[in-house]
């Protein structure tokens, strides 16, 4: 006699596939998150429970190994893991900032720390985390005219405001970026390309979570709110889940 072939034998199997589908595939056997693990760990976090992986509508994000709870934490990362203009400060171009007039906004400051570090290679401490960022993005600055043109009017403006901020924000930074010129070798204008800027200012306004810190004088006016937080940065979920992050730790809901 046949067996699993009836009407509730394929109901059965369309729902397990369907769940084993928004499991996502674990990935964290990747070279690039073997190594972000190791990093991590060398800064006192390690978690065992979250696990880089793949899942179909979203993309990456991180996998829980267990069941998660209403109100739960999910991962809450120490301070000397986090990228904030403190540690710019503290870095190599902490001097170039701090002297700069007009202060440099907390945002440049970060970009330009990001296309450094870039460039730096397997120089960089931050490699690890920066072998995990996207290559490119798809923010609306990014699209090519043409594309922005089939956008809807109301967004199409917005995706051209978006890339005239962008443009004139690199360009009144210019003369920041020649200010670093001792620190290289080569010439400044081939490390801080517009191309650089502007993955490392999508990375910053894609990817970093909100983090207040205290106003320091060495900056403009502007608001110094953003951290980029490696692995955590990794979380993504569908747009029917609410996320909340009181205090950097990030919840479940």
């Amino acid at each position: 006699m046949q067996t699993g072939r009836g009407r509730t034998s394929r109901m059965r199997r369309r729902k397990l596939f369907k769940s084993s589908e928004s499991r996502g595939v674990n990935e964290s056997y990747k070279f690039e998150f073997i190594e972000l693990k190791k990093w991590l760990k060398d800064r006192k976090f390690e978690d065992p429970n979250l696990t880089p992986a793949r899942f179909p509508g979203t993309g990456r994000g991180l996998m829980s190994k267990t069941s998660l709870q209403v109100g739960q934490m999910i991962v809450s990362l120490p301070e000397s893991c986090l990228l904030t203009t403190d540690t710019v400060i503290r870095s190599y171009l902490g001097t170039y900032v701090t002297k700069w007039k007009p202060p440099p906004s907390p945002l440049l400051a970060l970009c330009s720390f990001l296309v450094s570090e870039k460039h730096a290679g397997d120089q960089s401490p931050w490699k690890p985390y920066l072998e995990t960022l996207p290559k490119t993005y798809t923010c609306p600055v990014c699209l090519e005219p043409k594309v922005v043109n089939l956008l809807p009017r109301p967004l199409r403006a917005k995706a051209q405001e978006q890339r005239a901020h962008v443009q004139e924000f690199f360009t009144s930074s210019r003369d920041f970026f020649s200010s670093l010129q001792p620190l290289f070798s080569e010439a400044v204008e081939s490390i801080f390309t517009y191309s650089a800027f502007l993955w490392a200012w999508c990375t910053v306004n894609t990817r970093a979570v909100y983090l207040r810190h205290r106003q320091l004088g060495c900056f403009s006016a502007e608001p110094d709110t953003c951290a980029l937080a490696p692995y955590l940065d990794l979380l993504n979920h569908s747009p029917g889940v609410q996320v909340r992050n009181p205090r950097g730790h990030v919840l479940f809901e």
